[in-house]
C-alpha cells in the first residue's frame, strides 16, 4: 500500500464516519418519547417536534391550530 491509498482509503472512512454520525444525530434529535415531559416547556406551537408529538398538549394544539 502506497501513500496515495492509505489517504484515499482514511478521508473515506472519515467521510463514512462523520455521515453516519451526523445521520445518527439527526435521528436521535427528532425522537419524542411518550409519557415524557415536554422539552420545549409545552411551546407547542412552535415546536418541530409537534407533528410526532405524542403528548396530551401537542393533539390539542394540532386540533385547535
Amino acid at each position: 500500500m502506497n501513500r496515495r491509498n492509505f489517504i484515499d482509503k482514511t478521508g473515506r472512512g472519515f467521510l463514512l464516519g462523520a455521515i453516519a454520525l451526523l445521520s445518527g444525530v439527526l435521528v436521535v434529535r427528532r425522537q419524542v418519547v411518550q409519557d415524557a415531559s415536554c422539552t420545549a416547556n409545552f411551546q407547542c406551537k412552535n415546536c418541530g417536534k409537534l407533528s410526532d408529538c405524542q403528548l396530551s398538549e401537542a393533539e390539542t394544539e394540532r386540533t385547535d391550530g
